[in-house]
């Protein structure tokens, strides 16, 4: 198909079957079945686990999603990691072809080193959309009833890359906790993955069970929340979302991070998405999962 969006996923896939963090998964199946994106290649970052684990769970679901020949790169293991490597040099490779798109599902470690590279043209970045940050004074809980928020875990495991990629100037979209608080897959969207899906959504159907089971005895919600989903969907339709064009900051006090978008901030200028249609996002998402 002509005209497609030149699309790299750069991911921490942590989904095993029963078990783990599975919205990279949904998210990857996602966009390898959008016919608007072309999906350059992807990149496995650690993040939720390990790099030994991302790397093959990122393979994993391309095979399952029936994408065998597209390429997955190892990427960095490490916060701070600025050396080459297989996924570095790829991406940098697809960035010189063309100007890129880059959705950035784990922590930005990869992405810095490799648009710090001095033979790398940051301007070669179409967009990068980040899958972290908030607005001041926002916490991330699921429910009211939820005692401690999560992390900003993304940005947090390491928050010197989105210092550098700000600095860099490179156009980035976040697409973090707030724009996918109220999107919920529910034990009836499972359902409906293993019966009308194939055999790659029944699988991730399996393996969201116990996740899904976590949050909603951990939190009293009515299913998890496929964070990653929503940067691809940015990709996809943007029209459905709520973006506003601020500054970006990291605030540094004492030893906590915090990635902020505020009109009020010093920083380059950043597109905050604050909130979606869910309905018509959450139907286009499962037509997506489901058309395989």
């Amino acid at each position: 198909m002509s005209g497609r969006r030149r699309v790299w996923i750069d991911t921490d896939p942590a989904i095993t079957a029963g078990n783990g963090e599975v919205d990279d998964g949904f998210a990857l199946v996602q966009a390898l079945r959008s016919p608007e994106l072309e999906i350059v290649g992807v990149s496995a970052v650690f993040g939720n686990t390990d790099l030994d684990h991302t790397y093959a769970m990122a393979r994993e679901i391309v095979v399952r999603a029936g994408r065998s020949e597209l390429p997955v790169y190892r990427g960095c293991a490490h916060a701070g990691d600025r050396a080459a490597n297989d996924a570095t040099k790829a991406l940098a490779a697809a960035l010189e072809a063309a100007p890129l798109t880059i959705a950035a599902l784990g922590p930005l470690t990869t992405i810095a080193a490799t648009l710090g590279q001095a033979s790398v043209n940051p301007a070669d970045v179409s967009e990068l959309i980040f899958v972290g940050g908030r607005r001041r004074n926002l916490e991330f809980r699921a429910t009211p009833t939820q005692r401690e928020p999560f992390r900003d875990l993304n940005f947090e495991l390491d928050p010197a890359a989105a210092a550098e990629l700000l600095a860099l100037g490179v156009p980035m979209t976040w697409a973090g906790w707030e724009v996918s608080a109220q999107m919920w897959l529910t034990p009836d969207d499972l359902d409906t993955l293993t019966r009308d899906g194939d055999a790659c959504t029944a699988w991730l159907a399996v393996s969201a069970r116990q996740w899904q089971a976590k949050w909603q005895s951990s939190f009293g919600a009515p299913g998890f929340t496929p964070f990653d989903t929503l940067a691809i969907g940015w990709t996809l339709v943007p029209q459905w979302f709520e973006a506003h064009h601020w500054r970006g900051h990291v605030n540094q006090t004492g030893d906590v991070a915090l990635l902020i978008a505020d009109d009020m901030l010093p920083g380059n200028g950043v597109t905050y998405l604050r909130s979606v249609d869910n309905a018509a996002f959450r139907a286009d998402l499962m037509a997506r999962l489901l058309s395989g």
